[in-house]
């Protein structure tokens, strides 16, 4: 401390230091130095705020139940979104190789079933009472070939064969008609095939093909129809 040479006590300066520190602190006490209070209106500007809110959201999803998002499927199946509408051929099914006239196979006709039914019966001998590949007559004939071409099961004689489906004019023979003729004075039976030939058991040569010529012709008698030529459906029994 730096005092006087004289050795009259400290100088007038620190003197005046107790009145300064008296100043000093009234001047505090009134608030002039008091802590600086926080304004709860006081709002950050919104950039600052935007960090805080986006925390905060990720806490609550954090602590919450996962929500997935509800999607809508009714834009897949959309009139213009749909995937299978001509809008979008790249998923259009193509079944255009599927109704081509060549993958379908035809009905065969009633005349070709017919036909079938004579190769495999080709050369059977005649055998009265018959039925089979031993040998068969020809209502016995006509009974197998319903049965295994048409699936219809016929009475076993020729009279009770006559009283099935309906009259038709000879004429107006189509294929799968019964042809009743009358044989030397014997009843005799066949199907036809088409309207010139039918098949038959013939008591000479078996099962065979014989065409409506000047010596059957004049002996055909009845002709019966009990198949329906166009949807090849069974005629039921009309009476005798």
């Amino acid at each position: 401390m730096d005092f006087p040479q004289g050795g009259q006590g400290p100088r007038n300066e620190f003197l005046a230091l107790p009145g300064f520190a008296l100043l000093l602190f009234i001047f505090c006490t009134l608030g002039g130095c008091s802590p600086k209070h926080v304004d709860s209106s006081f709002c950050p500007p919104a950039v600052m705020q935007e960090p805080v809110a986006q925390s905060e959201a990720r806490q609550d999803d954090d602590t919450g139940p996962v929500r997935h998002r509800e999607f809508d499927y009714s834009t897949i199946f959309s009139r213009d979104n749909d995937y299978f509408s001509t809008s979008a051929p790249e998923y259009a099914a193509d079944f255009s190789s599927l109704t081509t006239s060549d993958e379908i196979e035809p009905v065969p006709a009633i005349g070709d079933i017919v036909l079938a039914q004579y190769e495999d019966w080709r050369g059977v001998r005649y055998r009265l009472g018959g039925t089979d590949y031993r040998g068969v007559d020809c209502s016995g004939l006509v009974q197998a070939i319903y049965k295994d071409a048409f699936e219809m099961e016929l009475p076993r004689t020729s009279s009770e064969q006559a009283k099935l489906g309906e009259a038709v004019p000879r004429d107006e023979i189509q294929p799968g008609d019964l042809l009743y003729f009358i044989d030397r004075g014997r009843k005799h039976m066949g199907v036809a095939v088409n309207e010139n030939e039918f098949l038959h058991a013939s008591r000479k040569k078996g099962v065979t093909l014989s065409k409506f010529d000047k010596y059957w012709t004049p002996r055909l008698k009845r002709v019966r129809r009990i198949l329906d030529s166009d949807e090849q459906l069974v005629i039921r029994p009309s009476g005798g």
